[in-house]
């Protein structure tokens, strides 16, 4: 008898629920505070390999330096050590010298956690791979640990004002420059700021000592496993908010033993005049419809540093555009500064290069510059980028005067500094879904009135265009907060790939700079939270005021980026009473053009959820599939290829608990319905590559079904779906449309499918074939083309239909007649759209089997195949790869990677489609961008009953 991968998990969830004796359903009823004690051995995860052994590495040596970044600034992230022992610390002053031993201490990463840094100096070892995470002492997080670098002062900055900026730190830091205590740091999205004029040294090497103190309230992770099942969701970490509370543990991410305590981002030495200028904010205005130019403002804080009156200069420019007054201010003086079109009419920009999300148009960003000059001419440069966009926003409200209002309003045009909207203030309006009240402050002349509406969800508009946001939640960038471009790049490059346009920045756990930055680079609209979670279950912070004073510095820091499209306070509930007005105020006086929403779900939007696997696709057309939701999502196991990576060999194969605890939930998600529907589908797996092989198409098939339910009622009451998740924070098992290696499985290519701009398909529960156009792009005389195959490539039928589609609109096609009596036990429905010449702009393949069959088994009986292929590198640094199915034989489920000269999968690399099926006769072509092509030299060919690979010519 073969083994069957979910028969034993059934019993190991019903073993675990009763040692347990808790669900997720109860623990929604009690505030969670996590685990009060370790859980018992017995339910901890096991595996056959051992823990992999860490090997400590020599210290390098290196001697920390100020590096030049360019307008008198300089980074200071070299050098940095790193110890816990306070006895060579506490009453030592030669800590405060070079003359320090620094003998036991590790070489730190800066910006990086604790736990990165003893990882990347041998002491633990990966806790991304197998059990390893288990071998690592939760003591991290409840010790104090020091930093220590040293530097010399920049000689061709005397006479100017010093300041040192730490630009990220958990959980609390103290910090000393040459013996001086300079200040504390509260919190990791706060940053310190130090005026150490008077405090660097001008011979010799500075010595700055940072201690990093720990939250007050780490929890006890719990560990995932068959008979644990899935992590609890936090616990008493959420008091400590702002600070990365996920990592107590959560159902997606482990216990990360550090809690990632540290100096996470870059620290920074800078040099200005006496005057500088505080976080500016741009300011776009559009008078729409008309987008043939745009108003740009800016606004700012001058302050006065130094105990004589000052005269200075503001010059404010970007590309071509050069704005500048000057001022008069007293000592100490902060002074508000603006600049506007009706100061300066050059700031009316013609036919501007407007920022657009992913599939609209170009995410066009200008480059500006602020330059503040004091009165001896010592400046303060800094540069920055902006988007020429204008937010706008539907929804339905209750006012004092009417019930039920549906109305549109740009928060650019209705700037009040001060809350417009009451969520405190709110009503059910049907099927759980609630809507808030209008202030009586609310500009009410400003507002659009859209009568006869009934729509009580949200929808963004951006430059007057609505937009159909589709993309996913990030519950936090990496587990570790190893957060470089570098690593973070490949994430956003997939996201555009996948046809995606938003992310959610999930409690505000990925909040640093290069994630705004790529976000605007990429044209994803940033749905973001702040740091609180699930209402009613999820503890709120202990301190309010270190909540907002975090809250206010990052609206501050960030609110320049043009893909921050909402501020949401809280993930699945509204934000406590010491925190709501405060916050909502902040954001109505420091930011003014996004909408504030009270709720990551209900209000304006559907309830969050459901997050398990359904058995039937279906179900997505008709239980889900309308109005915006923040939450929905399933399993999503990678690849083969990638579970060899973080799994020894001798747990690879069959599932334990090493995938449980890479997050392969025994409860609440329907496991057992997963691994069922490949076993009924495709038949029962007898090794990694062959569950592989059957799990990828059902990884397709789902989470190209959530995008087309949601796509069958576009502006029917439908206008937005986030995948939860559509990012990994670690090797897991679920909620993810790639891999933590950027390797592309099912559930991204599905995604894909699904989120195309322009898009045809067939609704699983009706048989109706439409299109979606989620662009700015008319299409007019086109065809849609519905054929019907047998396996072997037969043609059964071929309908065709006349197709106009206006610009971000559906249209309803035609019904597909497919007559089971009619039909084989398995075929392919293949659908297209054709323009007037024949060529195909979009196609859509949907593999059925009849009902009496029930399953593709048959797909067993295949023989492999080898395509005849072919690649070459092209001019523009791509590689195009041409199959044919030179066979009588289907090829299904073909995926292709790139290799190097060791045969070893190369990635990131952008394949344009995959997981499609080539009928005898077939040709395809795909496109292949990867990072670097240079290191490619085959493809690899694979598939459902598909090998080979092939070179490359140059």
């Amino acid at each position: 008898m073969k083994y069957s991968v979910h028969t034993k998990i059934g019993l190991a969830v019903f073993v675990g629920m009763l040692l347990l004796c808790k669900s997720d359903v109860f623990a929604q009823k009690q505030p969670n505070f996590g685990l009060t004690k370790k859980q018992p051995a017995a339910t901890l995860p096991k595996g056959k390999a051992p823990f992999q052994t860490a090997v400590e590495k020599p210290r390098s040596g290196k001697a920390g330096e100020a590096t030049a970044l360019g307008n008198a600034r300089y980074s200071l992230t070299s050098g940095w050590e790193l110890t816990d022992d306070l006895t060579t610390l506490l009453g030592n002053a030669s800590v405060f010298t070079e003359a320090i031993n620094t003998k036991g201490w590790y070489d730190a990463v800066v910006p990086g956690t604790v736990l990165t840094s003893l990882v990347a100096a041998g002491k633990f070892p990966d806790p991304y791979f197998g059990l390893n995470n288990m071998a690592i002492t939760d003591s991290l997080c409840r010790k104090e640990w020091w930093y220590r670098t040293t530097f010399e002062t920049p000689k061709n900055e005397n006479g100017k004002l010093a300041w040192l900026w730490f630009n990220g730190i958990n959980y609390k830091a103290r910090v000393w420059l040459n013996g001086k205590y300079l200040g504390d740091i509260k919190a990791a999205f706060i940053r310190g700021k130090f005026n150490v004029t008077d405090h660097l040294k001008t011979n010799g090497r500075n010595v700055l000592l940072v201690q990093i103190l720990p939250p007050h309230n780490p929890g006890i992770p719990d560990e995932q496993s068959a008979l644990s099942g899935m992590g609890k969701n936090g616990g008493v970490h959420t008091l400590d908010g702002p600070t990365f509370f996920a990592t107590e543990g959560w159902d997606w991410i482990p216990g990360i033993r550090d809690r990632n305590m540290g100096i996470w981002q870059d620290v920074q030495l800078s040099f200005t005049g006496s005057v500088t200028s505080s976080d500016p904010q741009v300011i776009t205005d559009l008078p729409l419809p008309d987008t043939t130019s745009a108003s740009v403002s800016l606004r700012t804080t001058l302050i006065n540093n130094s105990a004589t009156t000052q005269e200075a200069t503001i010059h404010f420019s970007f590309e071509g555009v050069a704005v500048s007054k000057k001022v008069k201010l007293a000592p100490g003086q902060s002074l508000p500064v603006s600049f506007t079109p009706a100061d300066a009419a050059q700031l009316n920009v013609k036919n501007p290069r407007l920022w657009w999300p992913n599939g609209y148009g170009l995410p066009n960003l200008y480059n500006a510059t602020i330059k503040v000059t004091d009165a001896k001419g010592v400046e303060e440069i800094k540069q920055f980028r902006f988007g020429i966009r204008e937010y706008a926003y539907e929804m339905m409200a209750d006012t004092e005067q009417k019930q039920a209002v549906r109305f549109s309003y740009s928060p650019t045009d209705s700037r009040i500094d001060k809350p417009i909207i009451d969520y405190t203030k709110r009503r059910a309006f049907k099927d759980k879904i609630f809507i808030p009240t209008l202030r009586k402050e609310f500009p009410f002349e400003k507002m659009e009135v859209i009568p006869n509406n009934d729509n009580p969800f949200l929808v963004i508009k951006v430059n007057g265009v609505a937009v159909y946001c589709k993309g996913g939640n990030w519950g936090i960038d990496d587990a570790m907060k190893k957060v470089s471009r570098e690593n973070l790049e490949p994430a956003f490059r997939l996201h555009r790939e996948a046809n995606f346009n938003m992310i959610r920045n999930w409690t505000g756990e990925s909040t640093e700079p290069v994630f705004f930055d790529l976000a605007d680079e990429y044209g994803m609209l940033v749905w973001n939270d702040f740091w609180l979670s699930t209402e009613g279950f999820n503890l709120n912070p202990s301190d309010d005021q270190l909540f907002l004073d975090n809250s206010l510095d990052m609206i501050r820091r960030y609110r320049n980026h043009a893909s921050i499209a909402i501020w949401c306070p809280r993930n699945e509930g509204y934000a406590p009473a010491g925190i709501e007005n405060d916050l909502a105020t902040q954001i109505a006086k420091e930011d003014g053009t996004r909408h504030y929403i009270g709720n990551s779900r209900e209000i304006n939007l559907r309830q969050s959820g459901p997050w398990h696997f359904f058995v039937n696709n279906k179900d997505y057309f008709t239980k889900q599939g309308d109005g915006f939701t923040t939450e929905i999502g399933t399993f999503s196991v990678p690849e083969a290829s990638t579970i060899r990576k973080f799994i020894a060999p001798e747990d690879q194969w069959p599932i334990n608990d090493v995938w449980h605890y890479h997050d392969l939930h025994t409860n609440n998600q329907n496991l057992e319905g997963y691994l069922h529907t490949a076993d009924s589908l495709y038949g029962v797996s007898n090794s990694l590559d062959d569950f592989n092989r059957k799990i990828q198409l059902i990884n397709y098939d789902s989470h190209r079904a959530i995008f087309e339910a949601w796509n069958n009622k576009l502006w029917n009451n439908s206008s937005g779906v986030l995948l939860w998740m559509s990012h990994p924070a670690w090797p897991s098992m679920i909620w993810q449309t790639y891999s933590w290696d950027f390797q592309t499985h099912g559930s991204f290519y599905g995604s894909k499918k699904g989120c195309e701009p322009l898009h045809i398909q067939l609704n699983l529960h009706n048989n109706q074939v439409i299109a979606v156009n989620t662009s700015l792009n008319n299409v007019k005389d086109a065809i849609a083309v519905m054929q019907v195959y047998t396996m072997d490539g037969k043609l059964l039928q071929n309908k065709t239909a006349p197709l106009a589609i206006q610009a971000n609109a559906k249209a309803d096609l035609f019904t597909a007649t497919l007559d089971e009596a009619s039909l084989p036990a398995n075929y392919l429905v293949r659908l297209s759209i054709k323009n007037k010449k024949g060529n195909v702009l979009t196609a859509n393949e949907y593999w059925k089997a009849n009902t009496a069959t029930g399953h593709f088994k048959a797909f067993n009986q295949l023989p492999v195949v080898t395509l005849s292929s072919k690649a070459i590198r092209l001019a523009n640094n791509q590689i195009k790869i041409e199959l044919e199915n030179k066979t009588k034989h289907p090829a299904i489920g073909i995926k292709l990677d790139a290799l190097d000269n060791a045969a070893q999968i190369v990635l990131p690399a952008y394949f344009s489609d995959g997981y499609f099926t080539l009928l005898p006769g077939e040709k395809k072509t795909i496109l292949l961008e990867p990072f670097d092509t240079k290191a490619i030299k085959e493809i690899k060919v694979a598939g459902y009953n598909v090998t080979g690979v092939v070179s490359i010519k140059n």
